[in-house]
């Protein structure tokens, strides 16, 4: 199986729990953004692209841009953004300060990282990619599946243990082996498969050693 590319690695991460709203519109902080693409890729920079004369924002004697150079994973790839005002209209460049430019370039930043694949979705005023799509289609249907498993596996407690009682067992033993690889004595309200899997058979061992007894 080939290994994924950055691409299909960041457009594959779910977002929705970093996004903040402002003027009714969703977006990712610049600071979440650079928190999980250098969790993946450690060795990841990014600057301002500056002018010939060194300024760090671009002009036509109207408005101004940012433009930001971002490398993952050993790719590079630059982006482009107006600096804006709070209510996302350019700003004159008359009235640009330092301030504008620093947001501007962190925002240029985000939209750069989207050419990689980092909430992407958004820009196409979508919260989730396709990929995150699929992933929680899996994970509701694996969820289901739990689900089910579980729901099968405590009427088989509540069944096994009901015979065991019909059977001549005390009740208050066959609920304090539950209780105890269970930590509650209602079956129905363990939630782990694996202790359910595991009270099973140790109520089948109490039931085989209780006829061995007689």
């Amino acid at each position: 199986m080939s290994e994924k590319t950055t691409f299909e690695t960041l457009s594959a991460i779910d977002i929705t729990g970093k996004l903040k709203e402002k003027n009714k519109m969703k977006y990712l902080p610049w600071s979440s953004c650079w928190q999980i693409v250098k969790s993946i890729y450690p060795n990841s920079t990014y600057s301002p692209v500056k002018t010939e004369d060194g300024c760090i924002y671009h002009t036509d004697g109207k408005t101004c841009w940012v433009e930001t150079a971002l490398t993952i994973n050993g790719e590079t790839q630059n982006e482009t953004l107006a600096v804006m005002d709070f209510r996302n209209q350019s700003i004159k460049a008359e009235n640009i300060t330092s301030v504008d430019v620093n947001k501007s370039t962190k925002r240029c930043m985000v939209k750069n990282a989207a050419l990689f694949g980092l909430g992407l979705s958004l820009w196409n005023g979508e919260e989730l990619s396709d990929a995150v799509k699929q992933q929680r289609k899996k994970k509701t249907e694996e969820e289901k599946e739990s689900e089910a498993t579980i729901k099968n596996l405590q009427a088989e407690i509540v069944s096994t243990a009901k015979k065991m009682i019909d059977g001549g067992i005390d009740s208050t033993t066959i609920y304090a082996k539950i209780e105890e690889i269970g930590g509650k004595k209602n079956p129905n309200s363990i939630k782990d498969i694996e202790k359910c899997q595991e009270i099973i058979e140790a109520l089948k061992e109490m039931k085989e050693s209780t006829k061995s007894g007689k």
